[in-house]
């Protein structure tokens, strides 16, 4: 039977899609059965602005025909839409149609027939298919539209107001209408809309109030909101200066490449933002705050955008008086000069070339000129581009004359066809500022059409700090996969973990696109010869099976005005007066999905600034991560030191979109700086002069430099530095510096000296500083780049140099007679050290060496100028290894170098690696290097060495997430970790090593583990795999971070050394300060208990409670069940009266795996309040594993028990009242023999800051201990816990029975704790409480062999048994059951 399957991908105009599978409602086939709908399907579209009355849609349907005689397949629609087809394919099986209808319906239902027409030689088949679309209004009954009170201020935007609306579901309008109908924006893909507002409204209307008039389905809305300065005083006074000074009256020439002319504004303003405007003939400029604190602060701008004669107007009113200052300049360009005559030619050489036989193919680019020049350049063919600067190619000449030769591996891909190649200046964002030069070359190869074929695929979102997703692609490609390319971005062969690059595994991590605005992601495989498939969101990747590639949800799905439920801070208020603001954001949602990449972003200037300079993890941009503890998205972040004043902006970025704070409603919390000095000008030259300049070299024996003085008045310097170059040989000297180097001074003002190597024999020239970056203690820097493209003038360092032009930056060094020595050098030797050419690229290890020499120049080698090995892949990759000079031998004529370097793991492969020399330079001002062919020709053995790839077991560490020094979680990235059993870490700082087990093991390239201990110098990692391969060994340098609420945790007193002999004796531990340290296993305040292994504990499947054995040789029976409850949990009030009590009893249990099980109840409120959830995960150790909790690291010995045990929001009936966690531990025997005692005990534990109580009957003792911290809402608090005696309990001679109160303090989301408990053999039995009345002596301290049971988190109504059996055999019942034991046999 002929069948016809069509399947329909609705694609709403919001990206929504809905998946389904159409029904016929008709056919012409008399042998298929015609099916009908029951019910009609349809969809429902709104308009794409607010105001429209039409809707937008995309259908992309598939039709599938199954009858293999079938020669086409044909999709139309009975309407005017004209369909696009996508895609058309036969099989053996099948035929393939895949179309798109786009377009647009009216406001109303549309019913439209999909036909499907299928053709044979034979037969002609037709199905029909409905679908109904419907565009309908937004109902405004249902809508909720909210303006901020107040118009906002953004240094990005300008002045704004944010239009909330909240009640359409997953519906966005693209856009929201106003009367007069301009259509407002959206930020991004959510229902916010900005509408910016004209900067000068304000100038004559500063107390105003202002009307947005928006239309919605035809409704129209009035949203009223006040100016930025409503009531905002202006400021009183006012000055303003220039750099420089003379500016207004005297033509200036830019301070390097678009480095322009500046104004300060000085005001006593209230404000952190007063209304300031520079006005320029083609735009307006927001000038930014640089010093000051609240009463007074300074402000800049750049004068820029406009060369010529141009009037600027500064507008910066004072008090009630509009001011508008006007600012008359000259500004002429700096000249960049230019790479003289080029002549540009190509040339192709390869397998069989007349030049030389055996030359891999290659193609070479060469160009003669004058003036080369000092900028980068830029190669660029296909789609692979680099920089370079020289003395990249520069193969032989001079400034007056040179030529340029570079040769590069040529491309498989381009076949009969011209290969385009493009020589210029660095473009920047697709602006090709300078001159371009293009040629072709044409080559004739054989290629192969075969395209990459992506068999499956699968995303994993990494829970790290960073914000990565883990994409594994299996491929196939019959030529081999040469790119893997995410979002246009090349991530190589590096990331193959199995098989071969013709058929093999993939893993990808790479960060998530926050802020794309779309959350498209593009993933896109090419082959060697340039074959490629390229998918995006939602496209089809194979019909037989159906593969479609789809990125997560997470990444697509729609975030609105009420998608947070909640936004709170540790803090509100700082002082950031020379001390950082550690903080902690917590955000809770209900509807945001916990894998959401979500990040906040910190809008304060300081923040900008290290955003604009630095773009890494502590530039204010902060990942906002799901904790799965607290059910809360938690994010820990640094507001910098030394600050603007007020209310410091923030937004919280996504792949949909931004939401600042204002946008999110007016009860979002603020973030407020209350004491502060603004330092946001880096470190600046207020004094530099050149040294020796002019001085012919033979009078002068002190050297040629520069002097200077680096002031910064607040924060004060830290580093620094310059490069120096010279304007003739283009050599070049780099000088790094720090406060320590100063001659004199301090961080606020000091002065320091540089000296350019000159040796007798030379070249007249003048030497530049091309360069420099200071930086201050704050991390702000000061930046000058001669020809930067894009600077920013107001962090040039050279500022107050402005009125001397850049020609105080130049040093003249005058030679007394010219050095001549034009003559070509000869490369006498150059050899690497790779064994037969081919290296592993596959290794962490790889490494490569080069020696070669020179024929020695006459005037010798210019000192400090170390000539460079390029390495160069196909796709253009390239490494610099730096040589260094060996040894100028006189007796053979040569100069000989060496360098090394490694290479990174995949470097080139699939592939060969090209070498090429550049950057020897002459003491009379030639330089000359030699490119690949010329290598070639002289020595064909070692220009180049081929790449092969080896995947091994041995595990490989590349890199790790930030951490902060508060310890925590950490993501470990590297290669072959698939098999990690375990994570050794090193503790530089106390030299403490210890062994953590990963928590999650992403593929074989990524593993996290937790409980990383709190340490603010280097740790080191390295990793162990189940087969006993270790990993290189990898520093980890912390994040230096405070917790903004850093508990004050009180610390135990010391205690007295107690036992017989002394702490156990020298062999079990010794007398500290603080008690007994013991020596692992033994364990106790006086290091007389050990640790024993035991079995793990059988799981009761009906009520959380377990029974623990031991195996001794005892003979006579006796009975003993210790038994730990979570009773209740009771509220109290600010007398510690009991206001209500709830006692735990029913839980629902689930086995998540081996030896971990969870257990959970809940307390039941009226209907106004949540209900109280407990949840309780226990989890057997069976080794010595090292825990932390709240930021306390514990001990978990073998034979452990943890509980993680969490409570969720509790409605306190009033904000003074506490609420108290009882637990109940008893231990009882059976054995009612006069012998029997008990006793209890309650005290301070000596090394680890806790609670401890004992609970001995006869020969045995149950042990709890009581962690005096806890963790509540994210923050780590101090915790109390008392002894509870007004509950009634059963302590006898046989039974020892004791209550325990965790109190816990006014919490909102969750609180979690960290008791833990074992059952203890005592060699000599207690006496306190007895048959016979005889109660002298507590507690023996005598040996003790212990079963030790952790248990971690909230603990609630949970019964643990822990029982003690002795013989072979072991008989599970229920909690009240006595457990039978044989005495010791006293042989």
């Amino acid at each position: 039977m002929k069948e016809i399957l069509i399947f329909l991908f609705i694609i709403l105009f919001s990206g929504i899609v809905i998946n389904c599978q159409l029904i016929r409602v008709s056919t012409t086939n008399p042998q298929v059965t015609m099916e009908t709908f029951e019910n009609q399907q349809s969809f429902t579209f709104i308009p794409i602005s607010s105001n429209s009355i039409r809707c937008s849609y995309s259908l992309r349907l598939i039709a599938k025909d199954t009858n293999k005689d079938i020669n086409s397949i044909m999709v139309t629609r009975r309407d005017n839409d004209i369909p696009q087809n996508l895609f058309s394919t036969k099989t053996s099986t099948s035929t393939i149609e895949v179309i798109e209808f786009n377009g647009f319906i009216d406001l109303g239902s549309t019913t439209s027939t999909v036909s499907v027409i299928s053709n044979s030689t034979i037969e002609y088949f037709k199905a029909d298919y409905n679908i109904t679309l419907t565009c309908s209004l937004v109902d405004t009954s249902k809508l909720t539209i909210t303006i901020n009170d107040v118009v906002n201020f953004d240094n990005r935007i300008g002045y704004y107001s944010s239009i909330r609306v909240a009640g359409m579901d997953n519906y966005k309008f693209g856009s929201l209408d106003t009367v007069d109908s301009t259509q407002l924006a959206s930020f991004g893909r959510i229902n916010i809309f900005a509408y910016v507002w004209p900067p000068l409204i304000f100038e004559n209307q500063r107390d105003s109030l202002f009307t947005i008039t928006i239309v919605v389905s035809g409704v129209v809305i009035n949203l009223m909101t006040k100016s930025f300065y409503y009531n905002v005083p202006y400021p009183t006074t006012l000055f303003y200066d220039t750099y420089p000074n003379t500016v207004l009256t005297t033509p200036f020439m830019e301070f390097g490449f678009h480095n322009s002319p500046l104004v300060t504004i000085t005001c006593d303003t209230q404000t952190s933002r007063p209304y300031q405007i520079l006005i320029s003939p083609l735009s307006w400029y927001y000038p930014k705050p640089i010093s000051g604190k609240k009463g007074k602060m300074t402000f800049m701008v750049a004068l820029q955008g406009s060369y010529g004669i141009s009037n600027f107007s500064l507008i910066s009113p004072i008090k009630d008086i509009l001011s508008r200052i006007s600012l008359p300049v000259n500004i002429i360009e700096f000249t960049h000069g230019t790479y003289g005559n080029i002549s540009l030619s190509l040339s192709s050489y390869g397998l069989g070339s007349p030049n030389i036989q055996s030359l891999i193919p290659l193609f070479e680019v060469s160009f003669s000129g004058t003036a080369p020049s000092l900028t980068s350049n830029q190669y660029l063919f296909g789609m692979d581009l680099f920089d370079a600067s020289w003395p990249f190619g520069y193969i032989s000449g001079n400034h007056s004359n040179y030529l340029h030769t570079v040769d590069f591996l040529r491309p498989l891909n381009y076949s009969s066809i011209s290969l385009p190649y493009r020589f210029s200046s660095t473009l920047l964002n697709g602006v090709q500022p300078f001159d371009s030069y293009v040629e072709h070359v044409s080559a004739t190869l054989s290629t192969e059409t075969s395209q990459p074929i992506l068999t499956s695929y699968n995303f994993k979102r990494l829970m790290g700090k960073n914000s990565y997703l883990l994409l594994t692609a299996n491929i196939i490609s019959k030529n081999g996969v040469k790119r893997v390319l995410i979002d246009s971005k090349d991530y190589g062969l590096k990331t193959l973990v199995s098989g071969t690059n013709r058929n093999g595994t993939y893993e990808i991590i790479y960060p998530i696109p926050i802020n794309y605005f779309s959350g498209i992601i593009s993933f896109a495989c090419y082959d060697i010869y340039g074959n490629n498939f390229n998918y995006i969101h939602n496209q089809v990747v194979s019909y037989e099976p159906l593969l479609v590639f789809k990125v997560p949800d997470y990444l697509v799905n729609y975030f609105s005005v009420d998608s947070f439920d909640n936004i709170t801070f540790a803090k509100n208020n700082f002082n950031l007066l020379n001390s950082a603001g550690y903080n902690t954001m917590y955000l809770n949602s209900s509807k945001i999905d916990p894998n959401t990449p979500l990040e906040l972003v910190l809008s304060d200037p300081v923040s900008s600034s290290y955003q604009s300079f630095q773009n890494n993890f502590v530039a204010g941009s902060f990942p906002i991560v799901y904790n799965s503890n607290s059910k809360l998205f938690t994010c820990d972040f640094i507001i910098p030191s030394n600050n603007l004043f007020g209310e410091i902006s923030y937004y919280i970025r996504f792949t949909n979109g931004v939401l600042t704070n204002n946008q999110l409603g007016p009860n979002t919390p603020k973030l407020i700086v209350n004491e502060t000095y603004l330092d946001n000008q880096g470190p600046i030259f207020s004094f530099i002069n050149t040294i020796n300049s002019g001085v012919p070299v033979s009078n002068n024996s002190d050297g040629y430099g520069y002097v200077f003085n680096i002031t910064d008045d607040f924060n004060g310097f830290s580093s620094g530095s310059i490069t120096v170059k010279g304007a003739m040989d283009l050599s070049k000297y780099t000088f790094n510096f720090k406060l320590k180097d100063a001659i004199h001074g301090n961080k606020l003002d000091s002065q320091y000296t540089i000296f350019i190597p000159v040796s007798k024999q030379c070249l007249s020239q003048t030497f530049i500083i091309t360069s420099a970056i200071l930086t201050d203690t704050n991390g702000i820097s000061s930046v000058f780049n001669l020809f930067s493209n894009y600077p920013d003038p107001t962090i040039n360092p050279f500022l107050k140099y402005f009125e001397d032009s850049i020609y105080q930056l130049y040093l003249v060094i005058n030679c007394d007679a010219t050095t001549k020595d034009y003559d070509y050098q000869n490369l006498v030797s150059f050899k690497h050290s790779i064994e037969n050419s081919i290296i592993d690229v596959g290794k962490v290890n790889s490494s490569i060496v080069f020696d070669f020499s020179i024929s020695s120049p006459q005037s010798g080698i210019k000192d400090q100028q170390s000539p460079i090995v390029y390495i160069f892949s196909q796709k253009l990759e390239k490494i610099e290894c730096i040589s260094t000079l060996v040894l100028v031998d006189e007796t053979y004529g040569t100069t000989n170098f060496t360098c090394s370097t490694m290479l990174p793991i995949g470097f080139g492969y699939p592939g060969s690696l090209i070498f090429s020399i550049y950057g020897f330079l002459n003491n009379a001002g030639f330089f000359f290097g030699y490119s690949t062919n010329v290598i070639a020709k002289y020595f064909p053995s070692y220009y180049y060495i081929d790449t092969r790839f080896t995947i091994t077991d041995e595990p490989i560490i590349t890199s790790t997430d930030i951490i902060y020094s508060t310890g925590g979680s950490l993501v470990i990235y590297g290669r072959s970790l698939a098999d990690t059993k375990q994570v050794s870490i090193y503790y530089s700082d106390t030299g403490v090593a210890n062994t953590i087990t990963q928590d999650t093991i992403y593929g074989s390239s990524a593993v996290s583990i937790s409980s990383i201990a709190e340490t603010t110098k280097s740790f080191k990692l390295q990793i162990i795999t189940n087969s006993g391969l270790k990993s290189n060994e990898y520093w980890v340098t912390p994040v230096y971070f405070e917790s903004p609420t850093t508990p004050v945790i009180p610390t135990n007193p010391p205690q007295k050394c107690i036992g017989n002999p002394e702490c156990g004796g020298k062999l079990q531990g010794y007398c500290s300060p603080n008690g007994c340290i013991c020596y692992s296993p033994w364990i106790g305040t006086g290091c007389q208990s050990k640790v024993i292994v035991v079995p793990p504990p059988i799981l009761n499947p009906n009520e959380p409670s377990t029974n623990i054995i031991t195996n001794s040789t005892n003979s006579e029976s006796s009975s003993l069940v210790g038994v730990i409850s979570i009773v209740s949990l009771r509220e109290l009030d600010i007398n510690n009266n009991v206001i209500k009590t709830f006692k735990f009893e029913r839980w629902n249990q689930t086995n998540l795996q081996n030896n971990k099980n969870i257990y959970s109840s809940s307390i039941k409120f009226d209907s106004s309040s949540n209900d109280c959830f407990i949840n309780v995960e226990t989890q057997w150790y069976e080794e010595l594993t090292n825990f932390t909790f709240a930021n306390q690291l514990l001990v978990m010995n073998p034979s452990t028990l943890k509980y993680n045990i969490n409570i969720t929001a509790y409605p306190f009936q009033s904000n003074l009242n506490t609420l108290q966690l009882i637990i109940r531990a008893k231990l009882t025997q059976n054995d009612h023999d006069d012998n029997v005692c008990s006793n209890q005990e309650f005290g301070d534990t000596v090394t680890d800051n806790s609670d401890f109580i004992q609970l001995s009957v006869k020969d045995h003792s149950l042990y709890g201990r009581f962690v005096k911290r806890g963790i509540v809402d994210g923050r780590i608090i101090s915790i109390n816990n008392v002894k509870i005696d007004d509950l009634d309990n059963e302590s006898n001679y046989y039974t020892s029975d004791s209550f325990i109160g965790i109190v816990l303090p006014q919490f909102t989301n969750l609180i979690q704790l960290d008791p833990d408990f074992g059952l203890l053999f005592d060699s000599t039995p207690t006496d306190s409480i007895c048959k016979t009345g005889n109660s002298g002596s507590s507690l023996s301290k005598g040996a003790k062999i212990g079963i030790i049971v952790g248990c971690v988190g909230f603990v609630f109504v949970v019964a643990i048994a822990i029982v003690l059996l002795v013989k072979y055999k072991y008989h599970l019942r229920n909690l009240k059951s006595v457990i039978k034991m044989k005495k010791t046999n006293k042989n």
